[in-house]
């Protein structure tokens, strides 16, 4: 009776639906579960008072993060539209910041698929009978702190083949872009029947990453100078939660893991039935969430213990974030375990998967939203399949700058400014045009039409006041 009952959803709407919910949660772990779960919370955590930025970061969740959440698959479920479509349904006068939502989409997709391509060019490379960067380590002396560097030069060098400014941009690293090539070959294959596949998609890329974090979790805990990196990690720094800073931190963090003024949310919503219940998908997805960044960062500062009692040296010099931490740190770290090969590979691979989950979802966004505010393009292509190969050759074409030997400069500026301060106003517009404009006690009927529940004054009250003021402050 469920299946005759989506079929006839399915029918009337013109719309996909999943195949299962447990599909749809998968997606939605998946697209949260990232690469930004292991390089940008633990050096957050590290940066904002260790164990005290906790107290700011929860906070954040729970007066933010959840409620807007909730927001953002409400008004996809029930819309069944795309960011685009769904302002338009509820506050068309605020459509623009869907608008800023979907270009900034467009932009993340880029220039995120280089991340995927360097990942596989490592996988490519921990094949070899030794560790390439591994024998750059073996001629520095081990008790030197310096010799961090030695990965940072393989980085540099030989896969970035990186210039000394941005105004010497060079040509393209050829290695890469046959890299760059099989991560969008990936990430059509993944969304090009829609929901339909990327669906049997995450029944493998949701939850084999967590296996992998398991192992890792095991392997780093035990490694000698990680209850060093444990005790840097969680000791509390105290008056670091007097700064506003640490706050502004605590709230992008959730922001961008959560995936809030991204709109993949509200286009994964879309494909829900109507009467899915979204109160416990919410804290699934939230608390799945926060947990693995927890255990990301227990690995990173386990790892980066090690690496400072390797090499003899604190803590701080040889802590780094983004990019560094993953293609510089740990490789290091890797080379000098037993079995550094099949780490290496078990390693790079899981950041595949972590980035091609957080790509797809991206680019669902944006063909979920050409498919609703461009009818006569999907009525050219005619197919999905076509309408996808067209988004993807179109961000192909925009990422290619980033693979000349200049391209690491461009890429640090459009990471920096495409995802901080123009998330937080395109999530502050949103939330004034759900909450204010089309106002919060409608939303919370249109919950009760879905579920059948009317949604707690806790998410009210965080809708209403605290989530806007705390985005705006």
């Amino acid at each position: 009776d469920d299946d005759d009952d989506d079929d006839d959803e399915e029918l009337k709407s013109g719309r996909g639906t999943w195949g299962s919910k447990l599909k749809f949660v998968l997606a939605c772990i998946g697209s949260c579960v990232g690469l930004g779960n292991f390089w940008r919370f633990p050096y957050l955590c590290y940066k904002s008072g260790g164990g005290a930025f906790l107290i700011p970061y929860t906070i954040m969740l729970f007066l933010c993060g959840i409620p807007l959440l909730l927001m953002e698959m409400a008004i996809g479920q029930y819309t069944r539209q795309g960011p685009i479509g769904a302002l338009l349904a509820l506050c068309p006068i605020f459509v623009g910041s869907a608008f800023g939502v979907v270009f900034i989409s467009v932009i993340f997709c880029s220039y995120y698929n280089i991340i995927i391509a360097w990942s596989i060019y490592y996988l490519s490379q921990s094949f070899r009978s030794t560790l390439p960067w591994a024998s750059q380590l073996s001629n520095v002396t081990s008790h030197n702190c310096s010799s961090s560097s030695s990965t940072q030069i393989y980085f540099d060098t030989v896969v970035l083949q990186k210039t000394n400014s941005i105004d010497d941009y060079g040509g393209i690293v050829w290695p890469l872009f046959g890299c760059f090539v099989a991560a969008w070959v990936i990430v059509y294959f993944s969304i090009w029947k829609s929901i339909k596949s990327s669906g049997m998609v995450v029944l493998v890329t949701a939850t084999l990453p967590f296996a992998f974090i398991l192992i890792f979790l095991v392997r780093a805990v035990t490694l000698d100078g990680a209850g060093k990196g444990l005790q840097f990690l969680f000791q509390p720094d105290w008056s670091k939660l007097l700064k506003v800073d640490v706050w502004m931190y605590a709230a992008s963090q959730n922001f961008n893991s959560i995936g809030i003024g991204f709109g993949s949310m509200i286009t994964f919503s879309s494909y829900n039935k109507f009467s899915n219940n979204l109160m416990s998908d919410v804290w699934v997805i939230a608390v799945v969430n926060a947990s693995t960044s927890l255990l990301a960062g227990i690995i990173v500062f386990s790892t980066m213990g090690n690496i400072a009692h390797e090499l003899g040296c604190s803590i701080p010099e040889v802590v780094t974030q983004g990019p560094g931490l993953a293609f510089v740190a740990y490789p290091q770290a890797l080379a000098k375990m037993p079995y550094p090969h099949v780490f290496a590979v078990m390693f790079f691979f899981l950041l595949i998967i972590l980035g091609i989950d957080s790509q797809f979802a991206t680019v669902e966004v944006v063909i979920t939203s050409l498919q609703d505010m461009c009818p006569a393009l999907v009525k050219f292509l005619r197919r999905h399949e076509f309408l996808a190969l067209f988004v993807c050759l179109v961000c192909f074409l925009l990422g290619l700058p980033y693979l000349f030997k200049g391209g690491i400069y461009f890429f640090h500026l459009v990471d920096y400014y495409s995802s901080a301060i123009s998330l937080m106003y395109l999530t502050f517009f949103e939330v004034v045009a759900v909450v204010w404009c089309y106002g919060a006690d409608r939303l919370s009927r249109n919950l009760r039409e879905m579920t059948g529940k009317l949604p707690s004054l806790y998410f009210k009250y965080c809708w209403r006041f605290l989530a806007p003021t705390l985005i705006l402050v």
